[in-house]
């Protein structure tokens, strides 16, 4: 599993490449974390690269959301294939991190 932050308009992106499961989310989720929830502003995350979602990576994309939202910031998914649209859907993930097609949309989400 691989991490890179970047930012687009004073908006935190990161782009996640390879696998959400047990070993990947071990890799990366102190970065995550520090990265996403630590910047304090809103954040957008790329989904484009992931090949598979489950349920650690699900807890730590709900997490870091919640920790953001209490202050007043927003986390929005984008980019995401169609296996991986599937576990967002199958397991309300969306409900609590929105999900969009793509990066301006993904922009446009946290703007507003």
């Amino acid at each position: 599993m691989e991490i890179q932050f970047t930012e687009v308009g004073g908006v935190k992106k990161i782009v996640l490449v390879g696998r959400l499961d047990t070993a990947g989310v071990d890799l990366i989720e102190t970065k995550f974390n520090a990265g996403v929830v630590a910047g304090g502003r809103h954040a957008i995350v790329d989904l484009a690269e992931v090949e598979f979602m489950g349920s650690l990576g699900v807890r730590m994309i709900i997490a870091a959301g919640r920790d953001l939202a209490v202050g007043g910031h927003r986390l929005v998914l984008f980019g995401a294939r169609e296996p991986i649209l599937e576990v967002i859907e199958l397991t309300g993930l969306g409900e609590i991190v929105p999900s969009v097609p793509s990066e301006s949309e993904a922009l446009e989400r946290v703007s507003t």
